[in-house]
């Protein structure tokens, strides 16, 4: 699954986590990712809320993401288990937004058109309130968003700030480029207080397009996976990013929607 995929992924999917998460309510959402129209999804993932803890699951990965949201008194964290091996890595905040600024840095000198636009990115940016459809366009990149009202105004700002950290993160795993487009995108939800129900994404005409179902309690089943998730953080072996980055060399290390 290409990088492009994850981003897409983890609009769609956070958006409506986060409505829920903000006043500590527990949220289940499913995601699939699409090429285009066809009907068939080239990822689903399954991201759980409870507790301000945030779990994500892909089907086909044997590996599974934990995010902890920054504190007054502490940056927030990443936590990457990989079940084959039984090892975890963490990855703070505060080490990928210095990562961030480099690239961006980096990407603002370079000759290709699309990094420059993923340094600095302009839109054009329309919001047709009676059908709730976002939309922001530039011939370098294009959102198409069908959003509802959010529930709470609060939930759509915990909601932006999850998914840029978690776009931040997948673009730091896969070598992608800045994560600016994906960033505008998710301010511009917030600024109209709504969360995105599907999300068409267009780039050198390469259409992904990602859905959601959510609801807003776990199931007996969540809880079990949540629980299982737990005991794999108390027993999982630590290890450092390279050596976690070495045992899944080949592998997509982080799911998610991040473009």
């Amino acid at each position: 699954m290409s990088a492009s995929t994850h981003s897409l992924k983890l609009a769609v999917l956070l958006s409506v986590c986060l409505a829920s998460a903000a006043g500590g309510q527990e949220l289940r959402i499913e995601t699939d990712v699409y090429a285009g129209d066809s009907d068939q999804p080239l990822n689903h993932t399954v991201t759980l809320f409870d507790a301000g803890t945030v779990y994500d699951f892909v089907d086909e990965s044997q590996q599974i993401s934990v995010f902890r949201p920054p504190t007054s008194t502490r940056p927030g964290q990443f936590i990457l288990l990989d079940l084959t091996n039984r090892r975890r890595t963490e990855v703070t905040t505060d080490k990928i937004a210095a990562l961030m600024d480099k690239l961006s840095d980096w990407a603002k000198k370079q000759e290709d058109p699309l990094l420059k636009f993923s340094a600095e990115p302009e839109f054009d940016e329309l919001f047709e309130a009676e059908t709730g459809q976002l939309t922001l366009d530039n011939s370098q990149w294009n959102y198409t968003v069908a959003t509802v009202p959010a529930e709470d105004i609060e939930a759509v700002s915990q909601y932006r700030l999850f998914v840029d950290w978690y776009t931040r993160l997948n673009v730091m795993m896969h070598g992608s480029p800045p994560p600016g487009p994906r960033l505008a995108l998710n301010a511009a939800l917030e600024k109209h207080g709504v969360v995105p129900v599907e999300i068409r994404r267009t780039v050198d005409s390469k259409p992904l397009r990602a859905t959601h179902l959510f609801s807003w309690r776990l199931s007996r089943e969540d809880r079990a996976q949540v629980e299982e998730v737990r005991k794999h953080l108390a027993n999982f072996e630590k290890v450092d990013n390279k050596v976690f980055l070495a045992d899944r060399a080949g592998e997509a290390i982080v799911r998610g929607q991040s473009k």
